[in-house]
């Protein structure tokens, strides 16, 4: 059997002297002895990772998908159609300090960042990647890096406001526009598979305290723990 990992930094072992050895993709991989790929990135978007499981979808047997932060994003230049991903600290990209990298990233979260839509949009491309998974009767599970706020975005109606207004222009919404976005949320939560899923909202890679080296990622014993974890938890 071939396993597939996809994730951002910390599936791909950031900080660790050899990723390809220390990294949970390898220690899990090693501890069922199958050949695996850990096609993870540093500043890895969802973006990336639904493109790259669906191209890579034939090769595997098995897909083990890291869901990373909501407002990333991948864009594929022009001149070279390279990938470079963008967040909001605008760290990790493939051209260092390139002006043009900065300069769009700087208008792209001053001005058409959205959270809320950055967050039901993660929520459509987990149901379309399972779907599409399961389309193929491909085994896969699922975890999160981090939990993306989805306490507050999946709060009850009587809370939603006061827990998600610093996350929106609230300012401009009224109730009726707020209670339908709350239901849409509910209904996009609702087709999520979570059989598939590991700790959706109660257990994620960066949640425990371990060890982390100089840009903050866990080191050896962090990659073992998040490896048992989902060994112990995998049903799938």
């Amino acid at each position: 059997m071939r396993l597939y990992f996809n994730g951002c930094s910390h599936t791909y072992g950031d900080d660790l002297n050899n990723p390809d050895t220390q990294a949970w993709p390898a220690l899990l991989a090693n501890k069922v002895k199958c050949d695996f790929l850990n096609d993870s990135q540093s500043g890895g978007t969802n973006d990336r990772l639904v493109y790259r499981t669906i191209k890579n979808v034939d090769q595997f047997d098995k897909f083990y998908i890291a869901w990373t932060y909501v407002e990333r994003f991948t864009r594929y230049r022009s001149d070279n159609n390279h990938a470079v991903n963008f967040n909001p600290r605008l760290t990790h990209n493939l051209y260092g300090k390139d002006p043009d990298f900065v300069n769009y990233g700087k208008i792209h979260y001053a001005t058409w960042h959205n959270q809320l839509y950055s967050f039901k949009l993660w929520l459509q491309h987990i149901i379309l990647l399972q779907r599409y998974l399961e389309s193929l009767n491909k085994p896969y599970v699922m975890v999160n890096t981090n939990n993306n706020n989805i306490d507050r975005w999946t709060t009850s109606w009587e809370n939603f406001n006061n827990s998600v207004q610093s996350m929106l222009c609230i300012e401009f919404m009224n109730d009726d526009q707020l209670y339908l976005e709350h239901q849409e949320i509910q209904q996009l939560i609702n087709q999520i598979n979570f059989n598939k899923y590991i700790g959706w909202n109660t257990w994620w890679l960066t949640k425990d305290s371990f060890p982390t080296g100089i840009t903050g990622h866990y080191l050896s014993q962090g990659h073992e723990h998040i490896a048992k974890y989902i060994l112990e938890h995998d049903t799938n």
